[in-house]
């Protein structure tokens, strides 16, 4: 009698277990979609990471927080991914890597930010930060 009691328990557990798991399952598939918007031309992507190690990208670390997608043109699970982003070093608005819209010295800064103090970048960046402005 004992037994079947303990194995009552143990179903009921095991039970709980499952749906436990289940209701797991049903949160990873009702997780909100995040999206990056360039505070400059408006490109607007879904991103899937944000942050210095992607967890689908172990070759690198990357050297500032970046909008990261795994690369939506090769299969899945191949370990590339694409930048879409970061945000300004100065003003803190997500910019795009496209270079009308933001420039990289020791970290990211949008055009806006970077023409007000153009001054404090040394004179390589400067040119051509003259040629983009």
């Amino acid at each position: 009698m004992e037994e079947s009691t303990s194995t009552l328990h143990e179903n009921a557990d095991t039970k709980t277990v499952k749906s436990e798991v289940k209701e797991e399952k049903e949160d990873t598939l009702t997780v909100e979609a995040k999206y990056f918007e360039c505070t400059l031309c408006g490109l607007k992507e879904r991103y899937e990471y944000f942050g210095k190690e992607p967890p689908f990208q172990k070759s690198f670390i990357l050297l500032e927080d970046c909008y990261v997608i795994e690369d939506p043109f090769l299969p899945p699970k191949q370990g590339h991914s694409l930048i879409l982003g970061s945000n300004c070093n100065s003003c803190t608005k997500p910019i795009c890597k496209d270079g009308n819209c933001s420039v990289y010295y020791n970290g990211s800064f949008c055009i806006k930010c970077a023409k007000i103090s153009i001054n404090k970048f040394p004179n390589a960046v400067q040119e051509k930060l003259n040629k983009i402005i």
